[in-house]
């Protein structure tokens, strides 16, 4: 089942196109990369899924309730943390929690659950003016959980955080996400964020989503694989690859080729190799690093 649903949305602010025709969805239970460099379209896109602007063109639903048309519906089912979650400083961890708790109808004991959960709970009573900012960030985390959404929206949620506490949050995140299958889509700059946490994610630049991919590397969207070769005869066959319609994006690094060849034609590949003679040492299809990802799509090309 898809939580959310986003399809061919559109934005301008003023005479500028934002988002231009942007598609993707959120499976329940996922966590949902959205990446790309800043001024990308990450911020716009979020304002449109929690319901602070609307999009110009295009459906976005969430359980199946359209947000323009259904939107007390669509967003009674999400909960977000922004950057700095706005939180009472001069109440305790407990205090914030209970505002919230009692605005939503929310028995106590889901709420020590949820503290127990993003691991507050000996810090729970202190004010928030002691909380560093993992802390707050914890809080918000909960904050947002109380209402048992079905989707979790996270904007650039490690901002600030010291590597110790981005390891600690991104852990509570995996356990939100497996223990109340909520859906998880988390917005972010930071490649490794990303690589640790998402099942999926989409990468995003100016306004137009260039790939959604699982973070193994499986793409929704290209056609193609990647290959090392390592043969004996490497000029022959670097002759007889680059003659090829369906091989590209050429290297030689050492003793490995490397290229992009489109998918279903290894087998071809591999039996003109052996019938040219060449001698074939090593075949070795290989997913990209997400970081090798984003420079090609969004960068426009990997760097040597």
């Amino acid at each position: 089942m898809n939580v959310l649903e986003v399809t061919d949305v559109k934005k301008k602010l003023g005479k500028r196109e934002i988002i231009k025709g942007i598609s993707f969805s959120v499976k329940e239970g996922e966590i949902f990369g959205f990446l790309g460099p800043n001024g990308a379209g990450k911020t716009t896109t979020i304002r449109m899924l929690v319901g602070l602007i609307s999009a110009n063109e295009g459906t976005i639903s969430i359980m199946g309730y359209d947000i323009k048309k259904q939107r007390e519906l669509a967003l009674e089912k999400v909960g977000a943390v922004v950057e700095n979650p706005e939180l009472y400083s001069y109440l305790s961890g407990l205090e914030n929690l209970m505002q919230i708790a009692r605005i939503r109808k929310v028995p106590r004991a889901y709420v020590d659950e949820i503290v127990e959960l993003v691991g507050l709970k000996d810090r729970i009573n202190d004010t928030l003016r002691k909380y560093s900012l993992g802390m707050k960030q914890r809080l918000g985390l909960a904050a947002a959980l109380l209402s048992k959404p079905k989707l979790l929206i996270l904007d650039e949620p490690t901002n600030g955080l010291d590597p110790s506490g981005i390891l600690d949050f991104r852990d509570i995140v995996r356990k939100a996400a497996k223990e109340t299958q909520t859906s998880i889509f988390i917005s972010s700059h930071i490649l490794g964020e990303i690589q640790q946490l998402c099942d999926r994610v989409a990468f995003i630049d100016g306004g137009i989503i260039k790939s959604i991919e699982s973070v193994n590397g499986n793409s929704e969207k290209e056609d193609f694989e990647i290959v090392n070769l390592v043969v004996q005869e490497q000029e022959s066959c670097l002759e007889i690859i680059k003659s090829l319609n369906f091989i590209s994006s050429i290297n030689l690094k050492g003793n490995t080729i490397n290229f992009k060849i489109e998918k279903g034609h290894i087998p071809e590949l591999i039996f003109l190799l052996v019938d040219n003679k060449i001698h074939i040492e090593e075949v070795i299809k290989k997913q990209l690093e997400l970081e090798e990802r984003y420079m090609e799509l969004v960068e426009g090309g990997l760097r040597a």
